[in-house]
């Protein structure tokens, strides 16, 4: 049976596909750490998934699943979320950048490894999971990476959230808490449990208290990575 420590949280996965074992393969887990919770997906886990995606194959309903069950597990237990976004690393510090899906998050993401080179590191492109931790929010790779397949298995303490929409023009904006919640909400998955969601809405309470939140209308361009890296970190050492 496979180990995995996804998060910072080491589980037990009973699996029926090996799709699902070669997703997660690179969160293999082999220390000492004993696993907090044994996650087994079943024919019925798999038929749930199915109902809103009815063209997937069963492999890809088991990986969901689980991506499902350890999200829930997390948010009861251990202070986390799954925040739909491209979270990207530099110099020890993430920022995330959420958008509905083709808005251009991962392309922007794109434009600032090109701009900052082997000291940007993508997290994950799609659906990482951040925590709070001793009073701080960090963010996590997962496997589940989107299109592009772009994750990291590591943690980032969490610097900003900016909020991308496509404009002709780039400009940058720091925004205030009540203008960031319902963008939060809608970019995270929320609980049927009424104790989960309040544990959930105390989170992004606290997310949107403790970070910078901006957002960011911009086109694709170098000019564009290049205002919200000097935004969003106060430095101009790009050219570097």
């Amino acid at each position: 049976m496979p180990r995995y420590k996804i998060a910072d949280v080491v589980f037990d996965a009973q699996l029926k596909y090996k799709y699902t074992e070669k997703l997660c393969k690179n969160y293999e887990y082999c220390g000492e750490e004993d696993a907090k919770l044994l996650i087994s997906i079943t024919d019925e886990d798999i038929g749930a998934e199915k109902v809103n995606a009815l063209d997937y194959p069963d492999n890809y309903l088991e990986s969901l699943a689980l991506f499902r069950k350890l999200c829930a597990y997390i948010l009861s237990n251990e202070d986390g979320i799954i925040f739909h976004s491209s979270a990207i690393m530099v110099d020890g510090k993430a920022y995330l950048f959420t958008a509905p899906s083709g808005t251009g998050k991962s392309t922007h993401t794109r434009l600032w490894r090109e701009l900052l080179g082997d000291r940007a590191v993508m997290v994950n492109d799609d659906k990482p999971i951040i925590r709070l931790v001793d009073g701080k929010f960090y963010v996590y790779g997962t496997p589940w990476n989107g299109k592009h397949g772009l994750d990291t298995n590591c943690r980032a303490e969490v610097k900003a959230i900016c909020k991308i929409y496509q404009a002709k023009e780039n400009v940058i904006k720091k925004v205030s808490a009540d203008q960031m919640i319902l963008t939060l909400l809608d970019q995270t998955v929320r609980p049927k449990k009424s104790a989960d969601m309040d544990k959930l809405l105390g989170l992004l309470d606290k997310m949107l208290t403790q970070l910078d939140l901006y957002t960011l209308g911009c086109n694709v361009s170098r000019e564009a990575a290049e205002l919200s890296y000097r935004t969003m970190t106060g430095r101009s050492d790009y050219e570097d």
